[in-house]
């Protein structure tokens, strides 16, 4: 059918005459240079998975083709050309003869012959401008692949008619969405609640969104002020002013970079998009989904470093006449860089008499002015006088003399800095009052304080009120009695209630923790026998952040790791945590041991978690603080040190650092057997993770009797159908696997198996963890068949139970694919071995030694299609990150 010889040294497709049987030649031609044939391949495939006829060379130039022929018999029978863009393909002198043969057919573009696609950052010189096209480049698979589609399917019809009608375009914008009804909210949306008495802020909004007008799409508009200013009201008055102009808007907590990634995941979720696991998926996978919105606005809140927020940001051109705005609020320099700053001052003197009259209607002008001054304007404040006065019926005069003479007391105590410190005046002026009338709520204002200024979840107070001191405890218990101190908080703006909680701005947090007077502890001693939970009595464990330790140890979930069910709750309480644990951090004074203790378990918790959600590099530093608190707390040789330092390992393990991991996980396992003795289950938990360590470096001979030594430790406690038993089975028959005794590790792996799906049902990770291992032992026996069938079961447990992209589904991808492989299916094989890398690559980047081992396997897998050529530079790159880690894991498999 074909006929080939190669070019002069180009590696270029040519086209060729068209198949036997196909008078109608073919749908595409893809051009491409040897550089980019990874992508011609990937182009290719997913068009005939639709159905089009293509021509690529890597497929249909096969031995005995005539190049030259090919080449202008392609150019003449394929119905369009796809132009795989990149600097290589644009210095080609062959890339330069086709796409300009197509072009030529089509001048005009009338009949949409010539398609380009960009695959990597390069111009669009000369004719190639005028063409519309594409980009694909620093996108996920999936997003990739809805581009291709709709590029070629657009091509086709000759239109880019929407299924649904346009709604009017009032604002000038043509979007491509069913209009929603005047009024209507947008389809997803998520931004705190407006204020009824906003005021003073016209011009400031109309100049933002003059501003986020003037920006091509993705571009961000900062807000610059400092604490009290009203940034954030600015930013969600926009919001809901403009509402209507957007089908997304979505509020981004920005404080806590940590946290960004789950409230991504919910809005992946709330657009319909798979929730990727790993950070940078999660990013593109939006970013694509938000192209097909008609109009979006993210707003991130309180940011404190560009870096922290840049890469969330959407790129690439919006869609002609839809919007994509971008807000970020803070009070840090440097987001210049990210596109214009509207700096925002306090508001005008009439505007503040006005926003305090939104309450005390009757208030006289000349006095408003004078209270407006006194509290700097600033609209916090000025929000808080006015919902003083409202509660109290205080007349404005006798209001305006309690400031003046409380500020000049507390700057006379040196507790202000000068007399403008207007937020700490207001405090002690409103916690007076409420102290006399409701003291639990001045209580629970203070715990509020040592959390994070996003809502804070109520159960939290009313599901462990025994953790609460008197009388916020008693209230906690009577949901009346906690309803009421709730709304005297909110009566005196102090804080605000949403759905999800209540939530204090973060300067009334700071104010509130800057007049904190509890006393300081004396000088305290290790407690190596300090129990979980331990209660010290009066004093310390009763101070605010004290306590918001305490709750949120008695609210978050343990068990982690596996547990799926868990993680909701973690995504609603890991801001809190991260902002308790930094305060305990920068205390002025020691919190006390069952305090500091409790912010070692809450690190060692969320780090955790941060790993299972495959953020490695932010979970790293929390396990280094909760092992650094550990030690201070217990001393260096107690078993709770023990077990900051095997989970600290485990993330040196997961990031490729086994040495750095080995003697910790050595200090672990000597702390259990000196004080439980060599024959107690924290020594099995310890024999076992040392023996990964050791199976991981390589040292299989050294990892046996450690595992050997475990399994016997747990039959002996738990008997033998215990989910314990199972993890040893199951790692010792990895090592027995790996020493090439398959046989050997067949009953101990089928046992692990049945113990699993007995204790935790047939769809559970640890379900998927045993089948992939059998799987491996089956492949190793040569019975494919069975290996096959296991693999694709434990792969489809982990997609449901993780994702489609977290490291854990990359291991069974990896492992399915050289199942496919040894079944003579190395087509098959390829695609899911370049999954697997692609998530390693956005999971670990891309050094990592879990990296080398996809780059090796699909280097194998393109040999075996017949392409050393691009093998080569795979391989090479693996083993230059295996030498640079230094690293004797196994290439075979994981």
């Amino acid at each position: 059918m074909y006929r080939w010889q190669p070019g002069p040294g180009y590696g270029i497709v040519y086209q060729v005459t068209a198949a036997e049987g196909s008078p109608g030649g073919w749908d595409f031609f893809v051009s491409y240079t040897q550089a980019d044939r990874a992508w011609a391949e990937w182009i290719a495939w997913t068009l005939e998975e639709d159905g089009h006829r293509v021509l690529v060379q890597a497929w249909d130039f096969v031995p005995g083709t005539n190049w030259i022929q090919g080449m202008q018999a392609g150019t003449r029978d394929a119905a369009r050309t796809i132009a795989v863009l990149s600097p290589d393909y644009l210095t080609s002198v062959y890339g330069g003869a086709e796409w300009q043969a197509a072009w030529a057919k089509d001048a005009d573009g009338t009949g949409r012959k010539l398609l380009t696609v960009r695959v990597s950052k390069c111009d669009r010189p000369g004719l190639l401008a005028g063409v519309v096209g594409v980009d694909l480049f620093g996108l996920a698979e999936p997003a990739a692949k809805s581009r291709l589609r709709r590029m070629v399917s657009e091509a086709i019809a000759g239109r880019a008619k929407p299924e649904a009608p346009p709604s009017f375009p009032g604002a000038g914008r043509a979007m491509p969405r069913t209009a929603r009804f005047p009024g209507a909210p947008p389809r997803v949306w998520k931004v705190p609640a407006g204020n009824p008495n906003f005021t003073g802020r016209g011009p400031d909004l109309d100049k933002l969104a003059a501003a986020l007008a003037a920006l091509p799409g993705g571009a961000a508009v900062t807000v610059h002020g400092m604490g009290g200013v009203g940034k954030t009201r600015l930013a969600t008055e926009y919001a809901h002013a403009h509402a209507s102009g957007y089908d997304v808007v979505w509020w981004v907590a920005a404080e806590e970079p940590a946290s960004i990634p789950d409230q991504f995941a919910g809005l992946a979720a709330r657009l319909g998009l798979d929730p990727a696991a790993d950070p940078e998926t999660l990013q593109a996978v939006v970013h694509e989904g938000l192209r097909g919105v008609a109009g979006w606005l993210l707003i991130f809140d309180n940011a404190d470093r560009v870096a922290d927020i840049w890469p969330w940001l959407p790129t690439g051109p919006m869609p002609p006449g839809v919007p994509g705005h971008v807000i970020v609020t803070t009070r840090r320099g440097g987001f210049a860089a990210m596109g214009p700053v509207l700096d925002l001052d306090v508001i005008g003197v009439a505007d503040a008499v006005r926003m305090l009259r939104a309450r005390v209607p009757d208030l006289d002008q000349r006095t408003g002015e004078l209270i407006a001054e006194e509290l700097g304007r600033l609209p916090l404040a000025l929000e808080q006088a006015a919902a003083w006065l409202d509660r109290s019926q205080m007349p404005a005069a006798q209001y305006l003399e309690l400031l003046r003479s409380r500020g000049a007391e507390l700057f006379r105590r040196g507790e202000v800095s000068d007399r403008s410190d207007t937020i700490a005046t207001l405090w002690e002026i409103s916690v007076g009052r409420i102290t006399a009338e409701n003291p639990a709520a001045v209580q629970l204002l203070g715990v509020c304080a040592y959390l994070a200024p996003e809502a804070v979840p109520l159960d939290l107070f009313t599901g462990h009120a025994e953790r609460l001191p008197e009388p916020l405890s008693s209230a906690a218990a009577d949901p009346l009695v906690f309803t009421d101190a709730i709304a005297m908080l909110v009566d005196y703006s102090l804080a605000k209630r949403t759905p999800a909680g209540l939530q204090l701005h973060r300067l009334v947090q700071a104010t509130i923790r800057a007049r904190d007077t509890s006393p300081a502890p004396s000088p305290r001693t290790h407690q190596k026998g300090l129990p979980p939970m331990a209660e010290e009595g009066p004093g310390p464990a009763m101070d605010p952040p004290a306590v918001a330790l305490r709750v949120l140890r008695a609210d978050a979930p343990a068990e982690v790791m596996g547990a799926p069910q868990a993680w909701p709750r973690w995504v609603v309480l890991l801001p809190h945590v991260l902002a308790a644990a930094s305060h305990a951090d920068h205390a002025s004074r020691a919190l006390g041991l069952a305090a500091m203790a409790d912010a070692s378990w809450l690190l060692d918790r969320a780090g955790t978690y941060l790993q299972v959600q495959a953020q490695l590099t932010d979970a790293r530093p929390l396990l280094e603080r909760a092992l650094a608190i550990g030690e201070d707390v217990y001393g260096p040789d107690a078993p709770v040190v023990a077990a900051r330092l095997n989970n600290l390992a485990g993330i040196l393990q997961d990031l490729g650092d086994l040495a750095g991991a080995r003697p910790l996980q050595e200090r672990a396992l000597a702390i259990y057997e000196a004080v439980y003795g060599p024959d107690h289950p924290e020594v099995d938990t310890d024999l076992n993770n040392l023996a990964q360590v050791l199976r991981g470096l390589g040292d299989l001979a050294g990892a046996r009797p450690l595992q050997e030594r475990a399994l016997a430790i747990t039959e002996a406690v738990y008997g033998p159908d215990h989910p314990d038993v199972a993890r040893d089975l199951n790692n010792l028959a990895v090592i027995l696997r790996r020493l090439g005794d398959p046989e050997g590790a067949r009953p101990l792996q089928e046992r692990a198996l049945a113990i699993f799906e007995a204790v935790y049902g047939p769809d559970h990770p640890e379900v998927a963890a045993a089948l992939n291992n059998l799987a491996l032992i089956l492949r190793g026996l040569g019975d494919l068949a069975g290996a096959r069938a296991l693999e694709e079961r434990s792969l489809a447990i982990d997609e449901a139970a993780y994702g489609p992209d977290h490291p854990e589904v990359a291991i069974r991808l990896n492992n399915l694919a050289r199942i496919l492989q040894d079944l003579g299916d190395p087509a098959g094989a390829r695609p899911l071995q370049e999954r697997a890398l692609a998530i390693y690559e956005a999971a670990y980047g891309p050094d990592h030694p879990d990296v080398a081992t996809a780059l090796n396997n699909l280097a194998r897998i393109l040999q075996e299609l017949g392409d050393p050529a691009g093998a080569r530079p795979l391989q090479e790159r693996a083993l230059a990150i295996t030498e640079a880690v230094r690293s004797a894991r196994s290439w075979d498999d994981q």
